[in-house]
């Protein structure tokens, strides 16, 4: 039993599973498009599934029961998020993207003790430090309360799987409205069915049709998105302090920041890392300092 690092592959006899790369089996951590592979067999989370069958009309009929010595846990990246643990003569886990912070209805990554650690490090650079997601949170209603009472309507930039979710949740209570992208719909569609309401959010196109958007409202939409309204703009994301051009930018992300990647490798404390996905030559870098044998893919 091995972990192939070109192919980022665990090999075991005659079981090839590849990490969000295409293998005789395929684990698919999540359901974003970054890490989506949709052909050959397939094992993911129920709610990946789900999601990729409404996002890019994934065929479940490929997907597989768990092979034997293999576990999957909440990495608590967006719904259905999972890492992966092996057992066999060595243990080895693959954390794909994770969150070590609780957000609202998402939980937190318990990260196992493993012999071998393949981690992401999305934000694997000691400048990279961001708030306790509650703070942020709070901060964020606070301001947009703000602008909604000075008669400012809000659009809230967030991608469109994960963050808008949690924002819509966020959101829900304000007193005033709150309106959706259309690419929203199907997701939340998906995360009600396991158990986190969001059905009741109607399209900002919906809204101007009845003419729904008379009073100062909340837009939650894709980056990009263009609109032909005046609003105070609000960006978030865990890249914050490195993007421009809206009136505030909220540090909420659905990673775990540089202590966060530190603290779980601890954790862990395998014999081996390796480090893939974002800042991965620094990050290897700095696990090196700190005494780890890592290097990365």
């Amino acid at each position: 039993m091995y972990f192939d690092k070109e192919n980022e592959t665990i090999v075991d006899g005659k079981i090839k599973i590849g990490m969000d790369h295409k293998a005789d089996i395929t684990f698919v951590s999540h359901a974003h498009a970054d890490h989506k592979i949709m052909e050959g067999k397939i094992i993911a989370t129920p709610e990946t599934v789900e999601l990729m069958k409404a996002r890019y009309n994934f065929d479940p009929k490929n997907v597989i029961d768990l092979p034997k010595n293999v576990k999957l846990l909440d990495a608590g990246h967006i719904l259905g998020s999972a890492a992966l643990l092996y057992e066999g003569d060595q243990t080895i886990l693959y954390t794909g993207d994770f969150s070590d912070r609780k957000r609202l209805f998402m939980n937190k990554f318990f990260p196992k003790k493993a012999d071998i650690l393949i981690m992401e490090s999305t934000f694997g650079r000691e400048d990279y430090v961001l708030p306790e997601p509650e703070e942020v949170m709070i901060s964020s209603l606070d301001w947009i309360n703000k602008q909604l009472n000075k008669g400012n309507n809000v659009v809230a930039y967030a991608y469109s799987l994960g963050k808008s979710q949690l924002l819509a949740k966020l959101f829900e209570d304000l007193e005033h409205p709150v309106f959706v992208h259309g690419s929203m719909l199907k997701m939340n569609s998906v995360y009600s069915r396991f158990g986190i309401d969001l059905n009741g959010f109607m399209t900002f196109r919906e809204a101007r049709k009845h003419n729904f958007d008379k009073k100062p409202f909340v837009f939650i939409t894709p980056p990009r998105t263009k609109i032909d309204f005046k609003a105070k703009r609000a960006f978030f994301s865990g890249w914050a302090k490195d993007i421009v051009g809206h009136d505030v930018t909220f540090p909420l992300s659905d990673h775990a920041d540089f202590p966060g990647l530190i603290e779980t490798a601890e954790k862990v404390n395998p014999e081996k890392i390796y480090v893939t996905h974002g800042f991965n030559k620094e990050f290897a870098k700095e696990l090196v300092k700190r005494g780890f044998d890592a290097e990365p893919i």
